[in-house]
């Protein structure tokens, strides 16, 4: 008997990638999914081949097959690193594949989107259940084109003001817009250009799924602090500040810095590290389950965002640092959920975004104070468990679908 049939909803799910493609919400979004199937709901997945990273082996998946009890549909569709083209073509092609699923193959009781591709995913389906007369679900990881517009993605301000219209409609139509925090939930509330304001929801992630932390397959730093940075070496994380507050330690030998990942301003970084003589080690991408063994042997983990992006995102990064017991030093706004949540519950520190004097100080602090780190890490475990365990989220995502079944 179909989930359908025993009384549950039948659920479509979208996003550009699904596991076992690898970035972090095709872990997520499996998760969600896997708790809607074991909940007696029918659920089909709609999203691509691997191609999330076109350096990786990713491996061709069955264009239809059955994982967790959930159906999963998987278009083809090319890696966009560094294609900007092929990224406007691919949301199209998207988009198309959205409809056909949505109102042709199937009528769906709740349909499901989140923000990849931005802005067109989320108001391709929100017409395509508008048209079936599904309850349309907004996902929002991140809000575009705000993000957009910060990153210089979307810099035109025609392009601009035309996606804020079709994003500001995409969440009209939402019941509810889904974001991972209250300064989110705000942000939607401040651009509405009419008197009916979007209807939200704040649910946070949680700890990136993987398996049991991984050995590590590089030499740990002998020095007896180590601030681990873990995650996309880009734009929006303001790194270039945590280098120079790193210079300014170079003559401290007990503190380093060691930073996992890769990405676009990784070249960048180096450079600065090379010029000031950093104690800064560069250990490139590795899977989660080793980066959670870092973050078990880290002094603390290291999150920031360049100015005003904390109303639009919420670094899920942070919720990985806190469940290995990971204390976690911030550099964001004072006002800020994330600084809020970290400072709130002594789970680690919070400085001011760009500021590099004192960033450097609370490095030095949490390095000086070895008593008050493991007090950190212990609440920094306990807030994981209460706020941001997957069975907690987990538990609201169910609470979220039976609300649509009873709407």
């Amino acid at each position: 008997m179909t989930g359908a049939e025993a009384g549950g909803l039948k659920i479509l799910a979208i996003h550009r990638y699904y596991w076992p493609d690898t970035p972090p919400y095709a872990s997520m979004l499996r998760s969600i999914v896997g708790r809607w199937v074991n909940e007696g709901h029918q659920v089909d997945v709609l999203s691509s081949q691997p191609s999330y990273k076109a350096g990786l082996d990713n491996k061709r998946q069955p264009a239809k097959e059955v994982v967790d009890g959930a159906t999963v549909y998987r278009m083809t569709l090319p890696s966009e690193a560094g294609r900007p083209l092929i990224r406007i073509l691919n949301a199209l092609r998207l988009g198309l594949g959205i409809f056909m699923r949505a109102i042709l193959f199937r009528h769906y009781d709740v349909i499901m989107v989140s923000t990849s591709p931005p802005v067109l995913a989320g108001w391709f389906t929100a017409l395509a259940a508008r048209i079936s007369g599904a309850r349309f679900v907004y996902h929002c990881m991140d809000i575009h084109p705000e993000v957009g517009r910060i990153s210089g993605e979307f810099r035109n301000p025609v392009v601009y003001r035309q996606l804020s219209r079709m994003d500001a409609w995409t969440c009209r139509q939402a019941k509810p817009v889904v974001v991972l925090s209250q300064d989110m939930a705000d942000s939607l509330d401040q651009r509405s250009e009419s008197a009916a304001l979007p209807q939200t929801a704040v649910i946070n992630n949680f700890s990136l799924p993987s398996e049991s932390a991984g050995e590590l397959p590089f030499p740990w730093p002998t020095e007896s602090f180590v601030l681990l940075f873990a995650g996309n070496i880009g734009r929006f994380q303001g790194l270039d500040v945590l280098m120079s507050a790193m210079a300014h330690l170079r003559d401290r030998p007990d503190i380093r810095l060691l930073m996992m990942g890769e990405g676009t301003e990784k070249a960048s970084l180096e450079s600065l590290v090379a010029e000031s003589g950093a104690r800064v080690s560069f250990v490139g991408h590795h899977s989660v389950s080793v980066a959670k063994a870092a973050m078990q042997k880290a002094g603390a983990g290291f999150v920031s965002l360049v100015p005003e992006l904390y109303r639009y995102a919420y670094p899920s990064k942070t919720m990985t640092y806190l469940e290995q017991g990971c204390p976690v030093l911030v550099a964001v706004e004072p006002e800020s959920r994330l600084a809020a949540d970290i400072v709130e519950n002594n789970a680690g520190l919070a400085v001011h975004s760009g500021d590099v004097d004192e960033l450097a100080l609370a490095i030095s602090r949490l390095a000086d104070d070895e008593k008050q780190l493991q007090k950190m890490k212990e609440n920094a475990a306990s807030l994981a468990e209460q706020s941001f365990s997957p069975e907690v989220v987990l538990a609201r995502w169910a609470s979220l679908v039976r609300s649509v079944d009873n709407h």
